[in-house]
């Protein structure tokens, strides 16, 4: 597999006067984060696994190249990394900022189903335009720190396809939940109010006399693992990087998240679209105060996340990775 160095870490800057002459000369220190598991990296930021000099790094951040055994990844020494917790700690501060806004936006628009002709149809459509922005951004501007996961779907299908390790997941999905459910609560806070309309939360609430929990668990799951081979396909494999690559690669995972809201938003009466993100309903119901299943909300995630690992594995984008 195509692994390359990451950026220098210093990088001289020189600052002339207006004439060209020199007057001063700075060095700026960059910090890079390798990671493999860098959603929209396509694996390129990435340390060179048989490089000797970087046999130490590799040992405390396994994930830091693109090649590690299930044995590594389970090395429980990633939980008192630092830097891991740094990368988590900025998982979970993105998510909450994610989850603000795009919780807000689904609650301004919920009570607009009314007003047209064609029910929660064009609602439904403008909240996937919001999700496909908002996703985007946050990817670009959290992906160079923790690798701008923002979703425990992402992160545990990273875990399955062995570009995460067990550590590292566990902290992420620990804090993205935890920045959702601050999330949640603060939109409580400044809406006066618990949540939408009727207590409906979209993307999240389902009405068990209308969906049973088996449908809702298909609708869930099948539509996580057309989230996670699509983020796959654009933003994680390696022969992607020359044609996407970080510059367009999170615009199309947006427009994949869209696509996913868009088509299950209005499939069927009281179900009001995937979840895709189950910090995120989970921060949203407990700041609604109701739980009717959520457990869909995860267990359809983690089925997706191992069924694509299981792809990934039986069809790898380069030579068999180490066990």
């Amino acid at each position: 597999m195509d692994t390359q160095d990451p950026p220098d870490l210093e990088r001289p800057k020189t600052a002339h006067s207006s004439r060209g002459t020199l007057l001063s000369h700075r060095t700026e220190q960059v910090i890079s984060r390798p990671f493999v598991g860098r959603l929209g990296g396509n694996q390129a930021f990435t340390l060179d696994v048989a490089d000797p000099n970087y046999d130490e790094k590799l040992r405390s951040t396994p994930d830091a190249g693109a090649s590690f055994t299930w044995k590594e990844s389970f090395d429980l020494r990633g939980f008192v990394d630092a830097e891991l917790w740094k990368q988590a700690i900025l998982e979970g501060w993105a998510t909450s900022l994610i989850v603000w806004i795009t919780g807000l936006a689904a609650y301004s628009l919920a009570p607009t189903s009314r007003d047209f002709a064609t029910g929660a149809l064009f609602p439904t459509l403008l909240g996937a335009l919001v999700n496909t922005i908002s996703l985007s951004l946050f990817i670009f501007s959290s992906g160079p720190v923790s690798g701008g996961h923002l979703n425990p779907l992402i992160t545990i299908g990273t875990f399955f396809g062995q570009l995460a390790t067990f550590p590292r997941t566990v902290l992420y999905v620990l804090c993205q939940t935890t920045g959702a459910t601050v999330a949640g609560f603060l939109i409580r806070a400044a809406l006066g109010r618990p949540g939408g309309p009727d207590g409906v939360i979209p993307g999240c609430w389902i009405d068990p006399s209308a969906v049973t929990a088996g449908e809702a668990f298909v609708l869930e799951t099948m539509t996580c693992l057309a989230l996670i081979f699509l983020a796959y396909g654009i933003g994680l494999d390696p022969r992607q990087k020359a044609i996407f690559g970080p510059a367009l690669g999170p615009l199309l995972i947006g427009l994949a998240l869209g696509l996913c809201n868009f088509a299950t938003g209005t499939v069927k009466p009281g179900y009001t679209g995937a979840s895709l993100n189950p910090a995120r309903c989970f921060g949203l119901m407990a700041a609604e105060g109701r739980w009717t299943l959520h457990w869909v909300h995860w267990v359809g995630p983690i089925v997706a996340g191992a069924l694509n690992g299981v792809l990934y594995w039986a069809i790898p984008p380069s030579k068999p990775r180490k066990m």
